[in-house]
């Protein structure tokens, strides 16, 4: 047995520990906040031209856009004497290069208000502007002006404005245009009927050149070739059309208008046939 008078050591949980506070003594203020640095700018590199000029000025050089004879000016000078030059050498020429070699063109309108007149050149069949005289008289459809070169010729013509295209022309013009042509056909009949409806042949084992004339199919080509065939050769346009029972003048105008219209069909007559030789 224990001695009860002896004490006994109980260990009992003791509560959370205080903080240790500061000696007032010994506290120190933290220092404030600054916010954010700022970043210092890098410094613009020196423009070496400018250098040069402060040299050159430092040297006793004179700048160049100082003094009556600058090298600057006599550039300017130069590149507008060239630019006017070069607008001399760009002038419309008198005459386009498509057309040389033209002598004679049909009318195909006539624009009295601005005396323009838009013509089809015989050789080659292509389109150009007029400018002719001021006259009370219109220029009926087919009636043919010079072109030439030569100057003392043209008569009613004053200048050749330049080249028209099919597109831009009006729809009096573009209706008028196969009648021009025709026109040109018929009075060349001997040159066609020769050249074209006595040595056409065929192309191919399926196809005969007749049957590149509008509405000509096969059965017609080939009467067409019989009746040519009976006779040796077709004296005229008029016995062409009464054998083979066709208008030949206006089947070869439409076959040119058609070439006209659509510079992709091929083969083409117009390059095949003409210019009109006698």
């Amino acid at each position: 047995m224990t001695d009860p008078r002896r004490r006994r050591q109980i260990k009992t949980p003791s509560g959370p520990k205080k903080k240790a506070t500061p000696d007032p003594s010994s506290y120190k203020m933290s220092r404030p906040t600054t916010g954010r640095q700022e970043v210092p700018k890098p410094k613009p590199k020196p423009d070496p031209s400018q250098a040069r000029r402060e040299q050159r000025g430092g040297q006793g050089g004179k700048p160049r856009n100082q003094g009556g004879g600058g090298r600057g000016q006599d550039r300017r000078g130069q590149q507008r004497g060239g630019r006017s030059g070069r607008g001399d050498r760009q002038q419309r020429p008198e005459r386009p290069e498509a057309l040389k070699g033209e002598d004679w063109a049909r009318v195909v309108e006539h624009n009295p208000k601005e005396n323009v007149v838009t013509a089809m050149a015989e050789n080659g069949m292509l389109f150009c502007r007029l400018k002719v005289k001021a006259s009370d008289d219109m220029f009926i459809p087919n009636q043919r002006l010079y072109i030439g070169p030569d100057k003392a010729q043209r008569k009613e013509v004053v200048a050749i404005l330049g080249m028209a295209h099919l597109d831009k022309m009006s729809n009096m013009a573009r209706q008028d245009l196969p009648l021009v042509v025709q026109l040109f056909v018929e009075e060349h009949a001997a040159y066609f009927v020769e050249n074209f409806y006595n040595r056409a042949g065929p192309m191919n084992l399926k196809q005969h050149s007749f049957q590149l004339l509008p509405d000509i199919g096969n059965r017609k080509a080939k009467n067409m070739v019989d009746a040519r065939n009976q006779l040796g050769m077709f004296a005229s346009m008029d016995e062409l059309n009464a054998q083979c029972s066709i208008n030949g003048a206006e089947l070869l105008a439409r076959r040119f208008v058609q070439e006209i219209e659509d510079k992709a069909l091929v083969p083409r007559l117009i390059d095949l046939l003409l210019p009109v030789t006698a």
